[in-house]
């Protein structure tokens, strides 16, 4: 598969590495993946050697993105490899061999919800192998009829938020529990309002600050993107199930160009960069529904791990011990129903 997103250059990320800030601060960093694709290896050691940078992560949240794919099974069910992958990342992690941290602590998997009704045994045989891990289920449904704009290397076809059988399948999520993760534009967030409402009982999380476009046909109408996204969101915020994941914003598709730089940013620039965004998202969906995400290795191609963290704190500097504990592990640790008892949050 062909990667939408900048390449990970790690000379170039290597000339800026900054001290932690509040390096005591509990972090569980709530959108990751782990990967091998041709070209780019991204697996636990690749992430953990980010981790390795002063900052106090001390669980993650896996979300789906095709990797170990059961090739040999039935198409409905290549899925659940990818879920029994995580899942052996998770126990190993939980043996303690790796420190405090829990990685894949809690674990999105990619079951087809298209399937409808039918999705139904696949949904139980992940849950089967991943026991109380398996939190939730995401499916690629960020669309936009430019072919400029692709953030996965398999787009879907348009409309899928408002599909019969998309919505039948959401019906077998909410039997069982089980989170919905939606990567969408800001182009589709009346799509996502539309849901939220028609299933009030199922938990929502939106991804990559619901997807502030700026490349393409929205490459120099920063402000007009704005005051649109600004808007639709106020209006999803209304709806009591749904949550934010606040990062992502380190994909070509939103426009920073960070990679053409010279130098890779450090926090201060990228805070400077994406206060507004960040701000406005806090404000509006408050910090018992905000999480803040690496998106890694995605975002990787434009700044490193280390200074993504730093630049969340300095965005959040001035809020209340409580109010950052939401942020940087309480929401996601409610969200995800992480097992608390074996993740190290208290300071």
């Amino acid at each position: 598969m062909q990667s939408p997103h900048a390449p990970v250059r790690p000379e170039w990320l290597a000339q800026v590495n900054e001290a932690p800030l509040d390096p005591q601060r509990a972090i569980i960093d709530a959108h990751h993946h782990l990967w091998d694709r041709p070209g780019h290896r991204y697996l636990a050691e690749e992430y953990l050697a980010d981790m390795a940078c002063g900052h106090r992560l001390v669980a993650s949240v896996y979300i789906q993105c095709r990797s170990m794919l059961a090739i040999d099974r039935a198409e409905p069910f290549q899925a659940v490899g990818e879920v029994e992958y995580a899942n052996g990342v998770a126990a190993y992690s939980a043996s303690g061999l790796l420190g405090e941290v829990r990685l894949c602590a809690a674990i999105v998997g990619g079951a087809n919800l298209m399937l409808g009704d039918t999705v139904a045994p696949v949904l139980d045989e992940m849950l089967q192998r991943a026991g109380p891990r398996l939190r939730g289920i995401r499916n690629t449904t960020a669309w936009h009829p430019d072919p400029r704009l692709v953030s996965n290397p398999r787009p879907p076809p348009a409309g899928l938020l408002r599909e019969p059988a998309f919505r039948r399948g959401l019906a077998q999520l909410v039997r069982r529990s089980l989170v919905l993760d939606i990567w969408a534009y800001h182009t589709q967030l009346g799509e996502v309002l539309a849901l939220a409402r028609a299933f009030p009982d199922l938990t929502i999380v939106v991804d990559h600050l619901a997807g502030p476009l700026g490349a393409g046909p929205y490459a120099g109408r920063r402000a007009e993107v704005f005051e649109h996204w600004s808007s639709d969101l106020n209006r999803l915020a209304q709806c009591p199930n749904v949550h934010l994941k606040l990062g992502g914003l380190g994909m070509k598709v939103v426009g920073f160009d960070l990679h053409h730089e010279a130098r890779p940013p450090g926090s201060m620039a990228l805070a400077d960069l994406w206060r507004p965004y960040l701000l406005h998202a806090i404000d509006t969906f408050g910090v018992e529904r905000c999480m803040f995400e690496s998106n890694f290795p995605v975002d990787k191609g434009m700044f490193g791990y280390g200074v993504l963290w730093n630049t969340f704190k300095r965005v959040v500097a001035d809020f209340t011990d409580g109010e950052k504990n939401r942020l940087f592990s309480g929401t996601a640790l409610d969200v995800y129903r992480i097992d608390s008892t074996s993740i190290a949050v208290a300071d």
